[in-house]
């Protein structure tokens, strides 16, 4: 199945790449991942316009079963193609930390597997929170591969909207995520916010341990309506990203995506604006 295309979500993907120079073309695998509740369908809009442009290869689809074991589908083939990893956890309710988990062993198994020595990543919301609480625990590891660039989506690092979904924990230690409220928080200066929930002390506490040969691109979402958010996450629980990362860092940037296409689901589906600036961050000369 793996020899000329990639099956998965319903969807066959030609495995192919592209000779524009206006890109680096290498063989750093991107491994992608999905928020809260989601799958790996909510990952693939956001590779559309490199798909579409032939500057990307879908390679291997990763699931984190319900028993906590690896399926992996597919393989890295060495080729400078810009390969891609989609990540699938089947218990899509496990959490933050949970998927962190499941992150790490997936870089030491890409590790033993295929000798990896270098990986970007790409998040959404719950998933940009496990990518975030991963470089800050093991990110600056010598024994582990090095991660090179970061794209976090609307990331709850500092507390999530209290909406009263119907997937909306309500019992147990995740229900105590879901505790923030529209225009309740700010950020200093500095970028530290005023307010700082639990989920934010856990990052906080190895701020010290962010990678400094990472770059960030932090994207997120401001509808204008009021609520300084982008309908989940607040603006300073997205941006507070900023504090944990930035002095270590070799680059942090932000991108601000306003209006309805910057709504938390919206800006992972069918978003060419945002499909675009990972284009350009990942792979663009």
């Amino acid at each position: 199945m793996f020899a000329g295309a990639l099956i998965w979500a319903g969807h066959t993907f030609e495995k192919r790449h592209s000779k524009n120079s206006n890109y680096d073309m290498s063989a750093i695998p991107t491994i992608m991942m999905h928020g809260w509740s989601s799958s790996l369908r909510a990952e693939e809009p956001l590779i559309k316009t490199a798909a579409d442009n032939r500057i990307i290869t879908e390679e291997v689809v990763i699931h984190v079963t319900k028993a906590n074991k690896l399926k992996v589908q597919g393989k890295l083939t060495g080729k400078k193609n810009n390969p891609i990893i989609l990540v699938q956890f089947d218990n899509n309710r496990v959490g933050e930390f949970r998927y962190a988990r499941g992150l790490h062993r997936i870089v030491k198994y890409l590790q033993k597997r295929y000798d990896l020595e270098k990986f970007n990543v790409i998040g959404h919301s719950m998933g940009s929170y496990a990518w975030a609480y991963y470089s800050l625990r093991w990110g600056a590891d010598p024994d582990l591969p090095q991660l090179n660039k970061m794209i976090l989506l609307a990331g709850p690092y500092d507390g999530i909207l209290n909406k009263g979904h119907a997937n909306q924990p309500t019992n147990g230690e995740l229900a105590g995520l879901w505790d923030d409220s529209p225009r309740a928080n700010t950020l200093g200066e500095n970028g530290k916010p005023k307010i700082i929930h639990d989920e934010y002390k856990v990052l906080l506490k190895r701020r010290n341990n962010f990678p400094k040969n990472a770059r960030v691109l932090n994207i997120y979402g401001d509808l204008g309506d009021g609520t300084d958010s982008d309908g989940l996450v607040s603006v300073p629980s997205a941006r507070s990203l900023r504090y944990l990362v930035e002095k270590r860092a070799k680059s942090y940037e932000e991108y601000k995506v306003e209006g309805q296409q910057g709504q938390h689901s919206n800006l992972h589906i069918d978003n060419e604006e945002v499909s675009k600036e990972i284009v350009n961050y990942l792979w663009k000369k």
